[in-house]
Formats: structure tokens, C-alpha cells, sequence
């Protein structure tokens, strides 16, 4: 797996897009922390997932081509008390439109 930047042939904008994009919907997958730490992180503008992303297509990509993503979520070291589990794989595909800003995003979690 490469690392999912410029190099591959998307321009930083479309790559900050598709991270945000997926970023929401993985988002609404990951388990809630308890009400207290969900509503202090809100009002100190944080988040408790630290991200890391990979492409699996190692050739240049084009601007209409699929691109194909793992992408790793884990929880922050100070929130380990609040759940089991710390860390969630995801498997996902984008398919990148006419509109630059509403990509189509499809997201497996992985075991």
C-alpha cells in the first residue's frame, strides 16, 4: 500500500475533499465516547480518532478513476478507558464525479 497523497496524480484540494468526505461517513460508524467527552471535544473543536491513510492502487491515478483506500481510525491514548475496542479498519472505494465536492463514497468496515 502507498501512502494517499499528490504523488499519485490528484491535486491536494481533491485529496482534502475525499478525506473529509470519508472521514464523515466512517464517523458515523466508530462507537460514541460517553455524552460528557463527545460534548467537551465538540466545544474544544477536537476529535477523539487519530486517522491513517493508505491507496491500494499503486499507479498514477487520474482525476475519473476509482480510487481505493484503507483507512485506519484509532482512538486517542486518553480516551482508551472509554471503549474496548481502539482501533476500526475501513476498506473504501470513491468514485470521484462531475462535482468535485460530492464524490460517491463506499465504506466496508473490516474485521
Amino acid at each position: 500500500m502507498k501512502k494517499f497523497d499528490t504523488s499519485f496524480g490528484l491535486k491536494k484540494n481533491q485529496i482534502d475533499i475525499i478525506k473529509y468526505v470519508v472521514k464523515n461517513e466512517i464517523n458515523r460508524q466508530l462507537p460514541l465516547l460517553p455524552e460528557q467527552i463527545e460534548t467537551k471535544l465538540f466545544f474544544e473543536g477536537r476529535d477523539a480518532w487519530v486517522y491513517s491513510w493508505s491507496l491500494n492502487k499503486p499507479y498514477p491515478l487520474e482525476s475519473k478513476d476509482e480510487i481505493s483506500l484503507e483507512v485506519v481510525a484509532k482512538l486517542k491514548r486518553e480516551f482508551h478507558h472509554c471503549n474496548k475496542t481502539t482501533q476500526y479498519k475501513f476498506s473504501c472505494k470513491v468514485q470521484l464525479g462531475h462535482d468535485i465536492y460530492r464524490p460517491e463514497v463506499f465504506i466496508i468496515k473490516k474485521t
